[in-house]
């Protein structure tokens, strides 16, 4: 098993939502789950923000993720 927190969840997310159209169901579902993960743990502003805060390495990532 594979252990992802703080900033690579958030930066597999982008990645993932980037290449949406691309994905196969697997990949989408998985798209999904990190998002709704996200959801539970960020406010929908942060969520809103999250390539910018992603970019910026931004500590609230690393603390709530």
């Amino acid at each position: 098993m594979i252990e992802l927190k703080g900033l690579r969840v958030a930066g597999l997310y982008l990645l993932l939502k980037s290449k949406d159209s691309e994905l196969d169901a697997n990949m989408s579902e998985l798209g999904e789950d990190i998002e709704a993960y996200l959801y539970d743990r960020l406010s929908i502003e942060e969520m809103e923000e999250l390539q910018k805060l992603y970019e910026k390495s931004d500590r609230t990532l690393e603390v709530k993720i």
